[in-house]
């Protein structure tokens, strides 16, 4: 059974022993593209994995770095799919429904002189998101965390930072959960455009640390939704390495928002204990207010809402 193998999954909610049957996996067709795949999908209709179908754009592959930095890239976002499978939120396909999620990885001039565009910017645009390409390069990494004054600015941090407008958008899905949103954020409908001219525009960047995780989130209520929906994403994904290598015994629950956190701060704790005895910076230098505490809880209230329709 050549590129094919059987899966033995547990009877599904409703679902008699007898209805139980074994489910038939398709390898990836990128496993053996320069992205090497590891994923497989359960269609037979569908070529490619959940993740690797998502990608709507990747840079021309007929320039060598261009496969190294696909496949950094697809890797990064695997990760990212990982996380937002476990917590059940919905992915729509954007072969299928418009404003789907969608990944587009350009270049611009500054890493590639043959390319006409300028500039490009990482950003979320009617479920599209667009991540320059560069940026799986140490090299230009470096350099943008250096200019943009990002230490901690990673390409995964890069996709849970988009994919939170991309949810934004469906997970507040009423009026009462908008005025939620407004109480803890902010007035979404100041002008944006304006909002981020004024922030970059600042000689010097002074933000309330108590109410916002990181500087860029004090721009605008929907940035610091982003940033809050990333840290977010950010403690559920260590959270659940640490438990998987034995350094935690938590179990994920709907509704259990106060032991998550808690049990995240000794998690945290024992990281930059670790870090310190490398003589290294602290691994989670962050200081979590009540207020950021707050917009974190309410993010969990949004999710579990998925986790139990799911």
């Amino acid at each position: 059974m050549d590129n094919q193998f059987i899966a033995h999954t547990k009877p599904l909610a409703g679902e008699s022993p007898a209805q139980k049957n074994n489910m038939l996996l398709h390898p990836c067709s990128n496993r053996y593209s320069a992205i090497k795949c590891n994923w497989s999908t359960s269609s037979s209709d569908d070529t490619q994995c959940i993740s690797c179908k998502s990608t709507r754009m990747i840079p021309d592959q007929n320039d060598p770095k261009n496969a190294h930095r696909w496949m950094v890239l697809e890797r990064a976002k695997r990760q990212l799919f990982m996380t937002l499978l476990s917590l059940k939120l919905p992915i729509e396909d954007f072969h299928q429904t418009p404003g789907g999620l969608a990944f587009e990885f350009l270049e611009d001039k500054r890493s590639n002189p043959n390319i006409m565009l300028d500039h490009v910017l990482t950003g979320h645009s009617n479920g599209t998101i667009t991540l320059n390409a560069a940026e799986a390069d140490e090299g230009f990494l470096h350099v943008m965390k250096e200019q943009m004054g990002e230490t901690y600015r990673t390409i995964l941090g890069h996709f849970r930072h988009e994919v939170g407008h991309y949810y934004w958008g469906i997970v507040i899905n009423d009026d009462y959960k908008l005025s939620q949103f407004r109480e803890l954020f902010g007035d979404e409908r100041q002008d944006y455009g304006e909002a981020l001219e004024r922030y970059y525009n600042q000689p010097k960047r002074n933000f309330k640390s108590s109410q916002f995780i990181t500087q860029y989130a004090s721009s605008h209520p929907l940035e610091d939704w982003a940033e809050s929906w990333a840290h977010y994403l950010h403690i559920v994904d260590t959270l659940e390495t640490a438990v998987s290598y034995g350094l935690s015994a938590y179990e994920p629950k709907i509704n259990d928002f106060d032991n998550w956190y808690s049990e995240w701060a000794r998690v945290a704790q024992t990281m930059n204990a670790l870090n310190r005895s490398m003589g290294l910076s602290d691994a989670y230098p962050f200081i979590l207010t009540e207020i950021v505490r707050a917009k974190l809880h309410f993010i969990d209230y949004l999710i579990d809402g998925f986790a139990k329709k799911g």
